[in-house]
Parts: structure tokens; sequence; C-alpha cells
């Protein structure tokens, strides 16, 4: 089989959608095969991971079916607890599918199609999962602070120190000012600790339509958190990545503590 031969037969086992640049996905080929023989790579893969990893709609749909689906169903079979689970298949479709920075590529065109991309991805989620222990330990009962006191870097422990306060009044107002759908998500997630299974059923969606929903609901309270910090105090660039960084790495102990503040509000009035 030659490189054109087999580019056909990658794009062949898509016939739903095509490819966007036919070069661009032979070249990945010929940087990814290395000495390997042609046949010995799984082209339907390659082509799946190669429009994926460029941002293809229908691509990271068809990785999500293929892929993603039940990779909660492995973590809980390892004796994750379902949020747990949840929480690893989130940051390890974030970490495969969103470039670290503009320009960079994404981490799921280092897959090389030596094996299925479908084993790939499981064992990396087994590793992220294994990660996640040893990183976090979870703790059953939220954390008082918004800001939690486990960052190592001086940095941001300065920034924790002087903005506390301010941060956790802004985090309070970027979840207030969500959606209702959108809240509530995250507090039959969050705060009910529902698997993205139930909570398509409560919902009446597709449990991939759950797990997209809940990163763009992550995205936009990051994203709102940065913008609201970056008005109120005008922060240098780097002081204001360093807070970004700060609120995605502890997002989750933040929102199930703002959600019940939340709660706890709109009982209490």
């Amino acid at each position: 089989m030659n490189l054109d031969e087999f580019v056909l037969t990658a794009r062949a086992a898509w016939p739903d959608w095509p490819g966007t640049d036919a070069a661009a996905f032979t070249h990945f080929v010929e940087r990814v095969r290395a000495d390997a023989a042609l046949d010995s790579l799984k082209g339907a893969d390659l082509w799946l991971a190669f429009h994926a990893g460029h941002g293809l709609p229908a691509a990271v749909a068809a990785l999500d079916a293929a892929c993603f689906a039940d990779l909660a169903g492995l973590l809980r079979s390892r004796r994750a607890d379902p949020a747990e689970a949840d929480e690893v298949v989130q940051r390890l479709r974030h970490r495969l599918l969103v470039p670290n920075a503009p320009g960079e590529p994404t981490r799921i065109l280092g897959y090389g199609g030596r094996g299925e991309l479908r084993a790939w991805v499981r064992v990396a989620a087994v590793r992220a999962w294994l990660n996640l222990k040893r990183e976090s330990p979870r703790h059953e009962a939220p954390e008082t602070d918004l800001v939690a006191e486990a960052s190592s870097d001086l940095e941001l422990e300065i920034l924790k120190g002087k903005y506390k306060e301010i941060f956790d009044r802004v985090f309070l107002e970027t979840v207030a000012a969500l959606a209702p759908g959108t809240r509530l998500l995250l507090k039959l997630h969050y705060l009910d600790r529902l698997g993205m299974e139930e909570v398509g059923k409560v919902l009446g969606v597709h449990r991939l339509t759950v797990l997209r929903r809940l990163e763009r609901a992550r995205q936009e309270l990051s994203e709102g958190t940065k913008e609201r910090l970056e008005a109120e105090l005008r922060l240098a660039p780097p002081d204001v990545e360093s807070l970004l960084r700060l609120i995605q790495s502890r997002l989750d102990v933040s929102l199930q503590h703002a959600l019940s503040h939340e709660v706890q509000h709109a009982v209490s009035e």
C-alpha cells in the first residue's frame, strides 16, 4: 500500500464527513509513521484523530461517540466514584482537544496509529485517574474557601492572600450570571453529585450532550471570572493568567462552595 492508497482508505472509513485537507493529513501520516509500514497503521483512527485534533465538529462528535462515551464507566469499574470518573473524562477530553496556547498542536495529534485510538484514549484515562488520586484526594465536604489552601506556587500564594476576598465575590457573581439552565446543570452534577447519565435523564438529553454543556459551562466560568477580575483590579497580564490557572485548577471545589452558598441564600430569603 502506498501513501495515496492509505489516505483514500482512511477517508473511506468516515464517509459521512470529508476531510478538510488531504495534503495536511498526508504530511501528518508521514510525520507519525517513522519507520512503520503503512499497512500496520490504523488509517481510520489516524483520520479521526487528525481531524478531531484540528477541531472539525463532525470529527469531534465522532471521537466523543467512539472513545469518550464509556470512559466514565471504565473508571467506575476500576473503583473510581462517579463524580471522580466524570471529572477525569472532562479533564482528559480538554487535555487532548484543547491546545495549551494558540498555535500549539492539540495532544491528540500525538497519537501514532500503531494501536486502536479507543485503546490509546482508555489508557490515557486510567493514567489520568491514577494521577488525580495521587495529586488531590477527594473530600466529601466542600472546602470553606473558594481559593483552596493547597497551592505550592509562590506567586499564586501571594495573589491568593492579596485578592482572596475579591476573588470569592467575583466568582459568586460569575456563577449568578450564568443562565438558569446552566446553573441547574452544575447543581445536578456538583451538588447532587449525579453522573452524566443521570443528569442526562433529568434534563432529557444524551450524556454526551451533558459532557459538552459542562465543558462549556466551566469555560464560561473561567473566562467570566477572569474578565471581572481584569476589570475590577486592573491586574498586569501575568497576574491575571496566574489567577486564571488557580481558578481552573480548583474549579470543582470553588463551584461546590459557590453553588452551596447560592442554595443557602435562596433558602434564607
